[in-house]
């Protein structure tokens, strides 16, 4: 029997949209699981456990797709209540952006590769089992050049999670 890995598809910020996001965090004052800032991303498609034999059809549909590089502008906090997550998003999602989401789920259901079939919601998560209601900020502004995105594994690892990149497909040119 095949050895099975927890996948998705994500975008990831580099170290400076990171340290960013980690101060809106901080300052948010909220009681709960803080994420940490290296596990910060955007999951652009949830594909929950795979078989390890569908590793390199998943990586070659992924190798198939263009990239937009595009911005975005993160400038949001919302909260999934019965999830207990704060969370951080963008009023604005660029076009580009969501017409790529589209043509990767799209790919996978194509492919037959089974993935979450929630609705899309743009949000990197701050934090989990919030204690309680979406705190009151000052508004908030993060511009995120997005420029490649990723087929990351997740990792059960004692009381938590370690995410490791598998494949990383950047934008052209």
């Amino acid at each position: 029997m095949s050895k099975r890995h927890k996948l998705f598809f994500a975008l990831v910020p580099d170290r400076a949209v990171q340290r960013q996001i980690g101060k809106i965090q901080v300052s948010s004052g909220v009681s709960g699981r803080a994420v940490k800032p290296e596990q910060f991303h955007a999951t652009l498609a949830f594909l929950g456990m795979q078989q390890e034999e569908v590793i390199p059809r998943i990586r070659n549909i992924a190798s198939k797709l263009e990239f937009p590089q595009c911005n975005i502008r993160m400038d949001r906090l919302g909260c999934f209540r019965r999830a207990g997550v704060l969370w951080l998003g963008a009023n604005v999602i660029p076009d580009e952006l969501a017409r790529f989401q589209y043509a990767l789920v799209g790919a996978l259901l194509d492919a037959g590769i089974g993935y979450d079939r929630k609705a899309w919601k743009f949000h990197i998560t701050l934090y989990r089992k919030m204690r309680m209601s979406t705190p009151i900020m000052d508004p908030v502004a993060i511009e995120w050049p997005l420029t490649s995105f990723e087929l990351i594994e997740s990792v059960s690892i004692g009381n938590g999670v370690k995410y490791h990149s598998i494949g990383q497909w950047t934008a052209r040119a």
